[in-house]
């Protein structure tokens, strides 16, 4: 939390001493998030819990420094304590490029750098126990109607939950097509280590209300390096979208053998009013939809996941889950989400099969 306040504070006197340097500087804008779900279990092998639970919880400030530099600060409040999110600036002085240095969305994978406001079901797939969070670095993106292309060097995420170095990349590219299509294909890759030589990789089962993690490596000790790449497709034809992604994280280590893990996910979705999922070519990933009539939008999904964390003698376990996904977008602001989840997991995992469904509210403001 230290840097939190550290990062805060220090903001606080750039924006004072920008706003003598020029009277219409610096800008200012409040909002944020409220996710609440409530989630109930068909229970296995583990007795997950029934409950709900306020999943996000967010306020933010951004606005501008100037003609060309932007900041936003975000603190998370659902937790324990407050957690800062998101705390950059941003130099968008050049025509489709952009320079971002602090705390910020690491360029890991697609469903990752989907807002968590935008993604089409509640949970990210469970590949993503696999990717690179938010660190804090310096980032370079840039942008055409058929390329998205970023990297970054970055260090200790901002409240140190995770520590290290590291840099990555990620190129998309985007043929044309019809006016109501989009094909998106990319790759992204990083390499990192950790400042105390472990890791640790697990997920819960596409569900966030229980804390169990379906699959877990437990610690992983005497790692040199992390070398992770991954692939990413998208395709929107009108109201029709398919996804995947397919995730490999080797781990190189001065004892014991090297080990490799992998997940992917695959999924499609329909709106069922005449709508089509938004895009947004600076992120290279999908933006927030705004409802083409007064009544809202209707959407419906299935999802395929997996993520595999069995190698080289470590047993973290395998498994599979299917979801089914029902949207409702009122407006640009809310929406409700409902979606049936079925997992399928290994011995390793101790052959735990839960079901769950979880509703969601999420409003933006």
């Amino acid at each position: 939390m230290r840097i939190h306040y550290i990062f805060t504070t220090s903001l606080w006197i750039a924006l004072g001493t920008q706003s003598y340097a020029a009277e219409n500087y610096p800008t200012v804008e409040f909002g944020g998030r409220v996710h609440a779900d409530a989630t109930y279990f068909n229970n296995d092998k583990y007795e997950y819990e029934d409950g709900g639970e306020l999943r996000r919880g967010r306020v933010y400030i951004r606005g501008d420094l100037s003609d060309d530099w932007e900041y936003r600060v975000q603190t998370e409040f659902s937790g324990d304590e407050p957690e800062l999110k998101d705390g950059y600036v941003r130099y968008n002085g050049f025509d489709n490029g952009r320079i971002v240095i602090g705390n910020f969305k690491q360029f890991s994978s697609l469903e990752f750098l989907t807002s968590s406001n935008n993604m089409t079901f509640t949970e990210r797939a469970m590949v993503n126990a696999l990717v690179t969070d938010r660190r804090m670095g310096v980032g370079y993106q840039r942008w055409s109607d058929q390329y998205s292309l970023a990297a970054s060097a970055y260090t200790n995420e901002a409240n140190n939950a995770v520590q290290g170095t590291g840099f990555g990349g990620r190129f998309v590219y985007r043929p044309a097509l019809a006016t109501d299509s989009l094909l998106h294909l990319g790759v992204n890759i990083a390499r990192e280590k950790a400042d105390d030589d472990t890791v640790r990789f697990r997920a819960r089962p596409d569900s966030h209300q229980d804390d169990h993690r379906i699959v877990n490596t437990g610690s992983i000790a005497n790692v040199k390096s992390l070398q992770r790449y991954g692939l990413e497709a998208a395709f929107v034809n009108g109201r029709w979208s398919a996804q995947g992604e397919f995730v490999s994280q080797h781990v190189e280590r001065d004892l014991g053998s090297d080990l490799r893990f992998t997940g992917y996910y695959a999924y499609a979705s329909y709106f069922l009013t005449d709508d089509s999922r938004p895009y947004s070519n600076s992120n290279g990933a999908f933006d927030t939809l705004t409802p083409s009539s007064p009544s809202g939008a209707w959407e419906v999904a299935v999802r395929l996941s997996n993520l595999d964390l069995n190698d080289g003698g470590i047993a973290g376990g395998k498994a599979d889950t299917l979801t089914f996904g029902l949207n409702y977008y009122m407006n640009r602001n809310i929406r409700i989400t409902g979606n049936y989840i079925m997992a399928d997991s290994d011995s390793a995992a101790g052959d735990d099969d839960p079901e769950a469904l979880q509703l969601r509210l999420r409003i933006t403001f």
